[in-house]
């Protein structure tokens, strides 16, 4: 039937056209040309193309329809290209094109990374103390880097648009909720306007990531099991902008623990594993890194746990018209109200989470 999702997503890929645009990059000779879904993910999808000894990556829109503005290739591919050479861990790319001719949608290519992306507690089952707080360090330690950028001198002084950040953001996002399908939650629109009465008037701007977990980067383990971790790779930038650093750390924070209690995600359960940065921990590590004053904390993490509530409620609904692959979808639809819930309970009560103890 027209317009139905391919149960393959590789069958929009046109192998001839990719293998003409690989060999046009000088990423490609002779050699056979495999390609195959490495992650379905909650948003775009990655496939793993190989040929002969070399591996790389092509990444490309979700299937069906998106939100306006949503999983935009050349914005991702633009932050990467133009971090080059700063020293952050990120994938080399090389190329961007917008012939939906060729994989049936905009897409860029990228190197391949080796390493682990723990997104779930039996990613890092049998890891010891050492290796899970090394982890973590590593975490918050790229995310300072990330927020140490110039962004002047990398070419981005003029990406996004910082002014009146949160406030933009707040509605920008109210907004995309109330334009796409979506499940009647009024807890949404109370939280809304909590946010609105409390938000803070002023904000620092930096490069932000606008996704920062540990499922989006690619942890190094070695070549040894008693090698320490390091960051191989951060991930998926997407939806990178300059604004509010602190929206990172929360969001770092939303997907490292549970913030008052409900498990909206797997990924909150690895930081039970030994050795593993508490949540406060974490924060205290960022802010003592970034010198960054982290006393409106409450009100970036109960936005970031609203925030989730749209993307989610968006990815949940594109699972139900069936334009997602991959595992991990059974359970967004649940955390949907949970997210609210969450940030309800943080600035919607009679008093807010101290941030010292999260």
């Amino acid at each position: 039937m027209a317009g139905e999702p391919s149960a393959d997503p590789t069958a929009s890929v046109d192998l001839g056209r990719l293998r003409a645009f690989l060999v046009e990059h000088d990423l490609l000779d002779g050699e056979p040309l495999d390609v195959s879904l490495l992650s379905g993910g909650r948003s775009n999808l990655t496939f793993l193309v190989t040929a002969g000894v070399r591996r790389l990556v092509l990444r490309r829109p979700p299937l069906g329809d998106t939100a306006p503005g949503a999983h935009d290739m050349s914005r991702e591919y633009k932050v990467l290209h133009a971090l080059k050479g700063t020293g952050l861990p990120i994938p080399v790319v090389h190329g961007f094109s917008d012939d939906v001719a060729i994989v049936g949608a905009p897409f860029y290519v990228m190197d391949h990374v080796a390493g682990l992306v723990a997104e779930r507690r039996g990613d890092v089952a049998g890891r010891d103390a050492a290796w899970g707080r090394a982890c973590s360090l590593a975490a918050v330690a790229g995310l300072a880097r990330v927020h140490a950028v110039d962004t002047d001198a990398v070419g981005l002084g003029d990406f996004g648009r910082p002014e009146n950040f949160l406030a933009r953001r707040l509605t920008r996002w109210s907004e995309q909720w109330h334009a796409s399908t979506h499940r009647d939650l009024p807890l949404f629109d109370a939280v809304a306007r909590r946010l609105v009465d409390i938000v803070p008037r002023e904000s620092e701007t930096t490069l932000v990531h606008g996704d920062y977990r540990l499922g989006n980067l690619i942890i190094g383990t070695g070549d040894s099991d008693g090698d320490e971790p390091t960051l191989a790779a951060i991930l998926d930038w997407e939806m990178s902008t300059r604004g509010d650093p602190l929206t990172d750390l929360a969001h770092l924070l939303v997907y490292w623990a549970p913030t008052c209690g409900r498990v909206t995600h797997e990924s909150q359960e690895i930081a039970e594993q030994p050795g593993f940065l508490t949540t406060g921990e974490l924060a205290d590590a960022y802010r003592d890194l970034s010198g960054r004053d982290l006393a409106n904390l409450s009100f970036y993490l109960a936005f970031e746990h609203w925030r989730a509530a749209v993307i989610k409620e968006g990815i949940h609904h594109r699972s139900l018209r069936g334009h997602t692959h991959g595992d991990g979808f059974a359970g967004i639809g649940a955390s949907v109200p949970l997210h609210l819930e969450e940030a309800w309970e943080i600035v919607g009560g009679p008093a807010l989470v101290d941030p010292v103890a999260i």
